[in-house]
């Protein structure tokens, strides 16, 4: 059982009968345990515990909140209690928080903020969400390539203790020109007078400002970095990005990719603030249009079955395997559409590799169908078909994991061409086609087997 199960009771008793105690009493609380209790608290007390908090306490649990009750707390706390916490929180955070008000509330808890911290945020706001620039934060640790790495130690004992990071120290020249790093495991065996120009890195993975999120998460994912500097077209540093904003990105990534192939929009609400954030009418509305489309093209299968209609009556066993043949395509379609789909997304795979994907899934498709093929003979025999009709089946299953395979490892491939989402189309697509062109297979083969 949680720990908002645990004590949820007693709080909620607290805040009826004495709220002034209810900072003692949550002071000890993880502040991830603590927004677990704040979600699980009836609206009303949600708001009484957290203006309860302390700014340090307070500052911590909004970080750790989502959906829903981010939402209460940001629309219902007021801005002199907001201004302080927010100044604890790192200015991408606080970018972040306040995109979910108004132009009016923020501008409100704006001027409750420290200026500095508040005129940090203003600029972030300026670079388009989901680029490197919105992400980045601008308190970081910078030295420069003529000190010493005695000068640059003690630079580190006054620096900022709201600096984001110091395991990579950014050296920049006069104008602010990024010229090269330092990490503290090289600084501080370094001999007193050594200087940082001698020891510092200088070949840098850096980004612009406009770089989409996805590129900057993928480039520390490849070069294994805690961190990626952000410059300006005269290479000057900006800012920094870190590995925890690159881990946010991934997760909301693989949500948006989910909730497309669920047949859901992946709004920025429904994507950072989970799945309650989609109202039910809105959800139902989206599933509708994708229910509706395959609903339509579905129609193809019945138009496959009545041209086949004369071929089902003199073989009535035919239609006895429709699911089973069926079922399997497009599980197997489905399986290959998601491999692709995640390969391109995580850039595995790449237009440029167009035939080698067609070759090994069509291949794979084959290998999977004659071990499947012979499973279906079987089954098909156990049943008392005809030999010639269990040769049909598996022959048919066979077939049509092959073709289910490629058009499986098509689909993707041409959406990303394209520039269509591959995640939006792959999956009811594939469903569709797998379904019509399959009995087509099935029937077609019949018709070879069974002299209809």
């Amino acid at each position: 059982m949680s720990l908002a199960k645990i004590i949820g009771p007693d709080i909620e008793e607290l805040i009826r009968e004495n709220p002034k105690e209810l900072a003692a009493a949550v002071v000890n609380i993880h502040p991830a345990d603590l927004a677990e209790l704040l979600e699980d608290l009836p609206r009303e007390d949600r708001v009484v515990l957290f203006e309860a908090l302390p700014p340090e306490q307070g500052a911590a649990v909004l970080s750790e909140l989502k959906g829903e009750t981010l939402r209460l707390i940001l629309h219902r706390t007021s801005p002199a209690k907001l201004g302080p916490e927010l100044d604890r929180l790192p200015a991408d955070e606080v970018t972040f928080l306040l995109e979910h008000l108004t132009q009016r509330q923020r501008e409100a808890i704006l001027a409750k903020m420290s200026p500095r911290d508040a005129a940090e945020v203003e600029r972030l706001q300026r670079y388009p969400a989901r680029t490197a620039g919105r992400l980045m934060t601008e308190k970081f640790a910078t030295i420069r390539p003529e000190w010493t790495a005695a000068e640059t130690l003690d630079h580190l004992k006054r620096i900022d203790p709201e600096v984001e990071t110091v395991q990579s120290l950014y050296a920049v020249d006069e104008r602010g020109h990024l010229v090269g790093y330092v990490s503290l495991r090289t600084l501080f065996p370094a001999p007193p007078d050594k200087k940082i120009a001698d020891m510092m890195e200088r070949r840098l993975l850096t980004v612009r400002a406009d770089a989409p999120q996805e590129e900057v998460a993928r480039l520390v994912s490849k070069y294994d970095v805690h961190a990626i500097p952000v410059i300006d077209e005269e290479k000057r540093l900006l800012g920094i990005v870190t590995v925890d904003d690159v881990i946010d990105i991934l997760i909301e990534e693989q949500t948006e990719d989910a909730l497309h192939m669920g047949g859901v929009s992946a709004t920025e609400e429904s994507v950072e603030q989970g799945y309650f954030a989609t109202r039910p009418i809105r959800s139902v509305r989206l599933r509708f249009n994708w229910l509706l489309l395959m609903f339509v093209t579905e129609t193809f299968t019945g138009t496959v079955l009545r041209h086949y209609e004369g071929e089902l009556a003199k073989v009535v066993a035919l239609s006895f395997f429709i699911p089973l043949l069926i079922g399997t395509g497009g599980n197997s379609g489905s399986q290959t559409v998601t491999t692709i789909v995640r390969g391109l997304a995580v850039g595995q795979i790449r237009l440029r590799d167009f035939g080698r994907v067609l070759l090994r899934e069509g291949g794979s498709g084959v290998v999977l169908g004659l071990m499947l093929g012979l499973v279906g003979f079987g089954r098909a025999l156990l049943w008392g078909s005809t030999v010639p009709l269990a040769l049909t089946v598996g022959v048919s299953i066979l077939a049509i994991c092959a073709w289910a395979n490629t058009v499986g490892s098509m689909i993707p491939m041409l959406a990303t061409m394209f520039k269509i989402d591959p995640t939006v189309m792959s999956a009811p697509l594939i469903a569709t086609l797998v379904d019509a062109t399959g009995l087509i297979i099935y029937f077609t083969i019949a018709k070879s087997f069974l002299g209809l």
